[in-house]
C-alpha cells in the first residue's frame, strides 16, 4: 500500500525559545506544597507529582501566534515512579485551560498516547495510542517533538527518527497557545532542554514536485521529515 502525505515548502526554521534551564528566565513555574514540587536546579527543570489520582503540568506561553507553524522539541528524564503513568508534553490550551492536548509515554512500556481531553477526563475528543522502539542508548531519557506544519501534527519519539503519528489539525484544534510539561501521580521526572521554532512556508507551493524514478517507475530516493 501507497500512503500520499502533504508536502511543504519550508523557507525557514527559526529558533525563538532555547531554555537550558541554566536559570529560570523563561519563568517556569517553581512551587512546593503537598501536592507537588517543582524547580530549577543543576541546569535542569524537576518536577515532582506527590498525589495519588491528578495529573500536573507546568506551562507557560508559547511565542508563537495562533495558527502559526511551529516545533516543540524537549528531552525529558525519568528519575523515579511507582510503576504505572505517563508523562510528557501539552500544548494548545489558554490559561483556564478546559480543554487540553498531551503527548505523552508510559513510564512502565514503550507505549505512547496523544489525546486532546478535558481537564477532567471526563470527556475526550481525539485519542490514538500504540507502541514504538525505544532508543536503546536513551536509558530513562525520552525525546519528544510536536510538529505543526501547515495543515498536519506530526509527533516524534527518539531524534531523528520518523513520525510515529500523522494527524490534520482539525482533529486536535488549538484552544490557546500555551504549552509545558505533563505529569501523572508518583512520577519524578526532569528537563535538561526545551526549544520552540517558528516554521515559516512558501504559501504559494502547490504540492507538485519532481522526482527522480527507476524503469519501474519507482522513486529513487526521499528526503526525511525529521522531528528537530
Amino acid at each position: 500500500m501507497i500512503y500520499t502525505l502533504p508536502l511543504a515548502d519550508v523557507l525557514l526554521k527559526e529558533t525563538i525559545l532555547e531554555n537550558h534551564f541554566h536559570s529560570n528566565f523563561e519563568g517556569w513555574e517553581i512551587i512546593d506544597n503537598e501536592a507537588e514540587k517543582s524547580f530549577v536546579k543543576d541546569s535542569y527543570y524537576w518536577m515532582e507529582n506527590k498525589t495519588e489520582n491528578r495529573w500536573m503540568f507546568y506551562h507557560k506561553k508559547m511565542p508563537v501566534k495562533m495558527g502559526e507553524n511551529f516545533i516543540i522539541n524537549a528531552e525529558i528524564e525519568l528519575i523515579n515512579d511507582q510503576g504505572y503513568g505517563q508523562f510528557g508534553l501539552v500544548w494548545g490550551f489558554d490559561k483556564i485551560h478546559e480543554v487540553v492536548s498531551r503527548f505523552t509515554v508510559s513510564v512502565d512500556s514503550n507505549r505512547f498516547s496523544i489525546c486532546k481531553f478535558q481537564k477532567d477526563h471526563y470527556k475526550m475528543f481525539h485519542r490514538f495510542t500504540s507502541g514504538f522502539s525505544k532508543d536503546i542508548n536513551s536509558k530513562n531519557k525520552q525525546f519528544f517533538s510536536i510538529m505543526l506544519l501547515d495543515d498536519y501534527y506530526y509527533f516524534f519519539v527518539n531524534q531523528n527518527e520518523r513520525p510515529i503519528y500523522i494527524c490534520h489539525k482539525s482533529q486536535m484544534p488549538m484552544e490557546g497557545n500555551r504549552f509545558g510539561f505533563y505529569i501523572e501521580p508518583g512520577i519524578i521526572m526532569r528537563c535538561d532542554k526545551i526549544s520552540v521554532k517558528r516554521i515559516i512556508t512558501n504559501r504559494n507551493f502547490d504540492g507538485k514536485v519532481w522526482m527522480p524514478v527507476d524503469e519501474n517507475l519507482m522513486p529513487l530516493g526521499c528526503e526525511l521529515l525529521h522531528g528537530n
